[in-house]
């Protein structure tokens, strides 16, 4: 590989390029494939969204992924998704099942034999995610990114769900563009948005944000009791009274600060 091509491939990889064949919003091939189970499956379900994951079980960054996938199925049980994971036949079944069965990743994982389906989409990297609608639709593709990758696919898995908009969307791709405000406007959008991660199990994030306004506006009570609602929701009762102590103090008759106190059986 002469240096320029080289430099052209690593631009690629850094730019983002998943799929070099197939653009989202294009229709995907939509081959049957030979599971790991011995069951011939489609790379796409015709009655459900599909997320796919091309990964190598014995690629760290892949098996990292794999055990975020479990996490990401927990919190999002409640949809009716099909997760698909595809392997090449380089791979033995026993390397791809031990993999799976260590991440406790649920994916109805199939067999790209010769690689064929990895070449066909112009797949770069290992892992890359991709989704699909019922249509067999590419709705996003996702190269690996050591930074928001998971955060990214929930977004734009809900996003084709039709849980959240193109406005939610856009936010929950690009937190860092968040600028919190003083005033309470500001602060209500903001906490608009920590909610909407909370519900859709980015706790870390949602708590975080909240944090974050709490700080930006120590004289509204709001964020100090979402900080305090959050932790209360999640189990940590004597962390969360600080904040829900600091909301009452502003607004003594804040109703849901009130709540999270008694629900932790404080006075």
């Amino acid at each position: 590989m002469t240096p320029f091509i080289s430099a052209i491939a690593s631009w690629l990889v850094i730019a983002g390029v998943a799929f070099a064949n197939v653009d989202v919003g294009s229709t995907l091939p939509n081959p049957s494939l030979d599971g790991l189970d011995g069951i011939e499956r489609s790379l796409v379900d015709p009655q459900r969204v599909t997320v796919f994951l091309f990964f190598d079980p014995q690629q760290d960054h892949s098996v990292e992924v794999l055990s975020a996938l479990a996490e990401l199925q927990r919190d999002l049980e409640d949809t009716d998704v099909r997760w698909v994971g595809v392997v090449s036949d380089r791979f033995s079944p026993e390397q791809a099942v031990s993999a799976l069965n260590e991440s406790g990743a649920r994916l109805e994982t199939v067999i790209d034999s010769g690689d064929r389906l990895y070449g066909e989409l112009g797949v770069r990297l290992y892992p890359t995610l991709g989704i699909a609608d019922p249509g067999a639709t590419l709705r996003a593709y996702l190269p690996y990114a050591k930074v928001n990758y998971m955060s990214a696919l929930e977004a734009h898995l809900l996003h084709t769900l039709g849980r959240i908009d193109d406005a939610e969307l856009d936010r929950a791709l690009h937190p860092a563009a968040i600028d919190i405000d003083s005033t309470e406007a500001e602060v209500g959008r903001t906490l608009k948005l920590a909610r909407m991660l909370w519900i859709n199990g980015k706790k870390d994030r949602a708590l975080a944000i909240a944090r974050e306004a709490a700080e930006k506006a120590p004289n509204l009570a709001e964020p100090n009791a979402l900080v305090g609602i959050f932790l209360v929701e999640d189990g940590r009762c004597e962390e969360a009274r600080a904040s829900l102590d600091k909301a009452l103090e502003i607004d003594p008759d804040h109703p849901e600060a009130r709540e999270a106190l008694l629900e932790c059986h404080f006075p």
